[in-house]
């Protein structure tokens, strides 16, 4: 069984859309769907039912913070005189567009957090000695 990586390696793998556990890459086989395990290490990604709520429950505090976000900053530039139409366009641009776009993300970071929480467990996953992928100390993934 792989030693489960460090906090922030797991942050930043689960940003990058990578495996938590082996650093994988191409966990998605279409844009918005996580495959059910890596093909790399085998990890399964959904540990049990509801899994994945974190993940919904991150995207939408996300999502809001960038509305709230584009919010002030648009009352702010448009001080005194605050126009409606202007502010609401780009707020529900931000509405509609981010949870889309950040939802493979959120999904591959939820499982990086959930690591953390709860660690990797005797069987969840196999690495075979020389096939797993490991960084090295510039960061970038290397096979070997």
């Amino acid at each position: 069984m792989p030693a489960t990586p460090s906090n922030l390696r797991l942050i930043l793998r689960g940003i990058t859309r990578r495996c938590a556990v082996c650093g994988q890459r191409g966990l998605t086989d279409r844009f918005l769907r996580l495959r059910e395990q890596c093909p790399q290490c085998g990890y399964v990604f959904e540990r049990k039912a509801g899994h994945f709520v974190g993940a919904v429950g991150m995207n939408t505090i996300f999502t809001f913070a960038l509305i709230a976000i584009a919010l002030v900053a648009g009352i702010l530039l448009m001080w005194p005189d605050v126009t409606f139409i202007p502010l609401a366009a780009v707020t529900v641009g931000i509405a509609t567009a981010v949870p889309v776009l950040f939802h493979p993300i959120a999904k591959t970071l939820w499982v990086g957090i959930d690591l953390i929480i709860h660690p990797l467990e005797p069987g969840e996953a196999f690495v075979e000695p020389g096939e797993a992928f490991v960084e090295t100390e510039e960061g970038a993934a290397q096979q070997g």
